[in-house]
């Protein structure tokens, strides 16, 4: 797996920007650059492309995620959040639930663990409260 990835910029082509080398400033324009050719200026027609490490992207998303999630959002539209909320060992067995969540609300769902059996959905906390009570009293 490679360290680093190429990223490309996206900027309207072809530009214009001041030479990063001379930078003309107080009249120097271009005084003895190479790179700008003595005119105080780079003419860009091509995108810019630099390698950055995949750390720093992962460290960026995981500093900022809530700037990332958004514009996630924006580009791809809702995306429901899916997260373990608990494990619940019981005589019955052992269920893994699990919180859909979203604009619209919330539902559970209760995965058996120990055997292959279908799951069992929740639409209300009420719902799911009275079924982990059952389990944890062992179906009683």
């Amino acid at each position: 797996m490679s360290k680093q990835i190429t990223v490309k910029f996206p900027a309207p082509l072809p530009a214009e920007i001041p030479c990063p080398v001379c930078r003309y400033e107080e009249g120097l324009k271009g005084n003895g650059c190479v790179a700008c050719q003595f005119t105080g200026a780079i003419h860009i027609t091509v995108d810019a492309k630099i390698p950055i490490q995949r750390a720093h992207i992962i460290k960026y998303v995981a500093n900022n995620m809530s700037v990332v999630s958004s514009e996630l959002t924006k580009l791809f539209g809702l995306v429901p959040e899916v997260e373990t909320k608990e494990v619940v060992d019981s005589e019955l067995g052992q269920f893994e639930i699990i919180q859909v969540s979203s604009l619209g609300g919330a539902v559970w769902i209760a995965n058996r663990l120990d055997e292959f059996a279908p799951p069992k959905y929740f639409y209300t906390l009420k719902e799911l409260d009275l079924f982990k009570k059952g389990i944890e009293n062992g179906g009683r």
